[in-house]
């Protein structure tokens, strides 16, 4: 089993404590911040960053946007804060699996399973592909942002797939980048995949075969 404390160290996990009130200059009320990023996590992975209004916000997070652009600076500071919060649980999550588990692609396996399970209408699609998808050179801020976040998810991937090569879990005929990269192009085709309708009941399988295409490959 892999320590947690190795895993942070290997990837550097830098871990933010996000439960601090602070006063909104505005009107002076207190609220929780990592509250408030939470619920505009999941309104922006639902709608995007630029079919979600102010409005939106103002309703899902109970916040005026005169104390919203007073705590975040503007609609994209609490999307930056939100998909980095996003990145840094998708990290914990990995982390989690990997520490309680025998094996580098169990700990994988079970991650996948568990993010596949946990899903929630409108949040089939990893937050950070979403919004690969949405920005280009006219929002270079949350462009470089989410590369950035996906080059490291990559990274971390990479550094599991070393360990599982120096076990002997998968053989030495790929790089670990490349095997990050099988990896991540199946777990993102399958979690498009099964938003279809009907595709629930095939989920064990075509998860079986995402993994058994990765030791073969």
């Amino acid at each position: 089993m892999i320590s947690l404390v190795v895993f942070e160290q290997l990837f550097k996990l830098k871990l933010n404590n996000c439960s601090i009130l602070v006063f909104v200059m505005v009107n002076k009320v207190k609220f929780n911040r990592d509250e408030v990023i939470t619920k505009a996590q999941m309104l922006f992975w639902k709608k995007g960053f630029s079919t979600t209004s102010t409005r939106d916000l103002q309703t899902v997070v109970d916040m005026r946007p005169g104390s919203i652009y007073s705590a975040f600076g503007s609609k994209e500071g609490l999307y930056s804060e939100s998909l980095k919060v996003y990145a840094t649980q998708l990290k914990l999550l990995l982390a989690s699996h990997i520490e309680n588990s025998e094996t580098v692609l169990d700990g994988l396996h079970a991650f996948v399973v568990t993010v596949l399970e946990s899903a929630e209408d409108g949040c089939e699609v990893c937050m950070l592909i979403k919004a690969s998808t949405e920005f280009d050179h006219t929002q270079p801020k949350l462009k470089t942002l989410t590369d950035d976040l996906l080059q490291q998810f990559e990274h971390d991937l990479s550094t599991l797939f070393d360990i599982a090569q120096q076990r002997g879990e998968l053989p030495n005929t790929h790089s670990p980048l490349e095997y990050a990269r099988l990896f991540q192009i199946q777990f993102t085709g399958l979690r498009s995949y099964l938003h279809r309708p009907m595709s629930k009941p095939m989920t064990e399988q075509l998860i079986g075969m995402m993994f058994t295409l990765i030791k073969n490959y």
